[in-house]
């Protein structure tokens, strides 16, 4: 859940401890691992031109993906096809709606209440699986571009040669989302909105700062099954939470975290060394079923040891929003419902 980006590939890593050119756009590739900016920086969402000011009326609008794939659109961008959350959540921020959606079921954010609620249900629906979504149901919704998760998605690039570009994103730090959003801004004319949304969500994180005591301790936790991981405070929920509690999970050893993405396998023998005061729960499920996370680790004697659990203090967030969306739209939602649930004294 990305991002802590990528949720997918984590999951199965830590499951398996137990187990060119449509409406006039090209892509030059220009990857370099070696040169990605830090996510400090706002490097790993996407930027945008090199040029600041607006363009003119007949600029080709410009971005720069965190491939550093460049993509030229001689005209604003109006028909995105999601297939990764994330998408969805940078169309509500601009006040647009995705031409059709992937991720369809209990694991889109679409018709969450906080975005399109009912109407998403009435999006086209992309078909295929999370990394193959069907290349049909792309071309017949004709998208002037497609928005995907890097790592899931790099292969469409070639299967949509001739149809559609495609923008790979993979914010590691609320930094890159923010970036993220202005440079999608741009390309779909819609600067004035994304301007608006980054401020919005800007304000409300600096001023939850300013009211939190920061007194309490709190993990985010993700999985499917008892291997689970957890988001440290170089992943994406991690470096907002971290602005808001006490935050100290960190990557201490690199080959735990082989995306860079801040999230790494965890043990309940570790997890009780801290002792979290709070602990959000994002679970995923693969299969009919399946017991959300928190309940099946209440089955382990270690799981009541936690002053977390002695104290009511862990919840089942929505992993749709806290784990999959990324965006500004949701990453205010995690600040909102974080803040509500650690500090409920404050008004």
């Amino acid at each position: 859940m990305q991002n802590k980006g990528r949720r997918i590939p984590i999951l199965l890593l830590t499951m398996l401890f137990a187990l060119s050119a449509c409406g006039g756009a090209e892509t030059n590739p220009q990857r370099n691992s070696e040169e990605r900016p830090d996510a400090s920086a706002a490097g790993s969402g996407a930027s945008g031109s090199e040029e600041t000011g607006a363009p003119s009326a007949n600029a080709p609008l410009t971005l720069v993906d965190v491939t550093g794939t460049e993509l030229v659109f001689d005209r604003p961008v109006e028909r995105v096809a999601c297939v990764v959350s994330l998408c969805i959540d940078l169309m509500a921020e601009l006040g647009m709606e995705p031409i059709a959606i992937g991720e369809s079921g209990v694991r889109t954010i679409a018709t969450q209440p906080e975005f399109y609620g009912e109407r998403g249900q009435d999006f086209a629906s992309i078909g295929g699986s999370f990394f193959e979504p069907n290349l049909e149901d792309l071309v017949t919704a004709d998208p002037d571009l497609v928005i995907g998760l890097e790592g899931a998605h790099d292969a469409l690039r070639e299967g949509l040669t001739g149809i559609a570009p495609v923008l790979l994103a993979n914010p590691v730090g609320y930094a890159d989302s923010v970036e993220l959003l202005e440079a999608v801004g741009r390309i779909t004319g819609k600067t004035e909105e994304a301007q608006a949304a980054a401020d919005a969500f800007l304000a409300k994180l600096e001023a939850a700062k300013e009211a939190s005591p920061k007194d309490k301790k709190a993990l985010i936790m993700f999985g499917s099954d008892v291997n689970f991981a957890i988001v440290t405070d170089s992943g994406l929920g991690g470096t907002v939470m971290k602005e808001i509690a006490d935050y100290p999970w960190k990557v201490t050893d690199p080959s735990e975290d082989p995306y860079g993405e801040g999230s790494i396998p965890y043990s309940l023998e570790k997890l009780l060394q801290e002792n979290p005061d709070a602990i959000f729960v994002e679970s995923y499920s693969y299969s009919p079923g399946t017991k959300p996370l928190s309940e099946q680790l209440s089955e382990l004697p270690l799981w009541s040891e936690l002053k977390a659990v002695r104290e009511d203090k862990v919840v089942e967030v929505r992993s749709p929003i806290w784990g999959d969306g990324r965006g500004t739209r949701s990453l205010g939602i995690l600040i909102d419902e974080a803040m509500a649930f650690l500090y409920p004294e404050l008004p």
